[in-house]
């Protein structure tokens, strides 16, 4: 069945950065230019110093909305938050925090994210500090204010391909700890699934096999995201090109905002997804139905994310051009999509409140009683704004759970609650 383009589902920051190189001011409309292979290793600059020589191990992390939080400074700052992204070919400082800490941008140039195209200034020296880790050179400044008031969360600076194409990373899903490792003494001797990389715009891509429902594997590159939250997220050329909307049994839609602006999608069930020897059933995927925002290279299936990546201790070897997966417990937990049928945005500023911009039809929200418009003060008892909107993600796809909402609805205020149900 499908849905007509009036229905969507919450997704929150459903993708967060693809970001290119520094290049020149391009009309958003037009195709990005085919990417030319890269090494993964980068030139002299930036700089990496690890301390002590063999690296900095044990650096815990928040994972929140499946995204890798770091506490860091910039320069000289007070303790910041910064992301690793290896779907970042740069570092990145929020623009507003640039602007706070006197970063002077010395041009500007163009991200490509997975909304469209953003203005990006460039700072030619800039340093991050990680427990351990020092790693200076040129940065861009992205405005993000907009996908921290969406996920709640403060987002101050990203790093990705600068920092991974210059060691071994380890990172341990499941003990929300990061290991920062020298790439020339790094020896591998587990018992993990070995992937080999290859590189566009110094980002990594792995070969693997996807099934859509009623047809044969499909062999194919994905890029590697840390920095996506989702399981899945397939390019509109191979959605069209494999017939793939028709193909699964039912779709609803979804939005969501990352670098550039908003993302509406189609959402459905694939049949599997092969990484090397790991089988992963049933694997929930966002169909890009338009070519507008970057999520991987032309002539890619998509984008492998942070909801499939938390199943494994992924390690990062650039260096070596391989990925390894290593199974944690989480890897046979299902993997699900929002079962409430809101589409929320962030309240009024005064609000305290997340404010309902759409809802699913047929869903468990609407058919509660829940209508466009209201503001969701608390969910089960929590402030919502606290939650945040990529935080009631994972609350909400729990089959079969029942849920209080506190809302607000002009001067009323009302406890409405639903039973949550698959709907994909």
């Amino acid at each position: 069945m499908r849905l007509t383009p009036a229905a969507a589902l919450i997704t929150g920051l459903s993708s967060l950065f693809i970001l290119a190189s520094p290049a020149a001011p391009q009309d958003p409309h037009e195709p990005p230019p085919p990417p030319a292979p890269v090494a993964p290793a980068a030139p002299v600059a930036p700089r990496l110093e690890l301390s002590p020589e063999a690296g900095a191990q044990d650096i815990p992390f928040d994972l929140y909305s499946n995204h890798i939080y770091l506490r860091g400074r910039v320069n000289d700052s007070d303790s910041l938050w910064i992301v690793l992204d290896s779907g970042a070919g740069g570092n990145v400082v929020n623009a507003s925090v640039a602007d706070r800490l006197g970063l002077v941008s010395e041009g500007s140039t163009q991200a490509r994210g997975a909304g469209g195209v953003v203005a990006s200034g460039r700072v030619s020296e800039v340093t991050f500090r990680l427990p351990g880790v020092t790693l200076s050179g040129p940065s861009a400044t992205i405005p993000m204010d907009d996908m921290v008031r969406q996920s709640s969360r403060a987002m101050d600076g990203i790093v990705g391909q600068t920092l991974l194409s210059r060691c071994v990373a380890r990172i341990d899903y499941a003990a929300h700890t990061l290991d920062i490792l020298d790439a020339e003494s790094f020896h591998y001797s587990g018992h993990g699934t070995i992937l080999p990389l290859t590189f566009e715009h110094g980002l990594p891509y792995v070969t693997a096999r996807l099934t859509v429902p009623g047809h044969a594997p499909i062999k194919g590159r994905f890029v590697i995201d840390t920095g996506s939250g989702q399981s899945l997220i397939l390019t509109a050329p191979f959605v069209h090109k494999h017939h793939v909307d028709q193909a699964v049994p039912k779709t609803i839609q979804v939005r969501g905002r990352g670098v550039g602006g908003q993302v509406q999608s189609l959402m459905g069930r694939l049949t599997a997804l092969e990484l090397g020897d790991i089988r992963i059933e049933r694997p929930v995927a966002a169909l890009r139905m338009s070519d507008v925002g970057t999520i991987s290279a032309q002539g890619t299936v998509g984008n492998i994310g942070g909801e499939i990546l938390r199943r494994f201790t992924v390690i990062f070897d650039y260096p070596h051009q391989r990925m390894i997966l290593e199974p944690n417990p989480h890897l046979g937990e299902p993997l699900e999509a929002d079962m409430s049928g809101l589409g929320l945005r962030p309240g009024p500023a005064d609000s305290h409140a997340l404010e309902v911009e759409w809802l699913q039809p047929d869903a468990p929200a609407m058919e509660a009683g829940v209508r466009e418009g209201d503001l969701i003060e608390s969910v089960d008892g929590r402030p919502a704004t606290e939650l945040g909107i990529s935080g009631l993600q994972p609350i909400f796809r729990h089959d079969g759970e029942t849920h209080r909402l506190t809302i607000r609805r002009g001067e009323e205020r009302l406890e409405i609650t639903f039973t949550t149900h698959r709907l994909i």
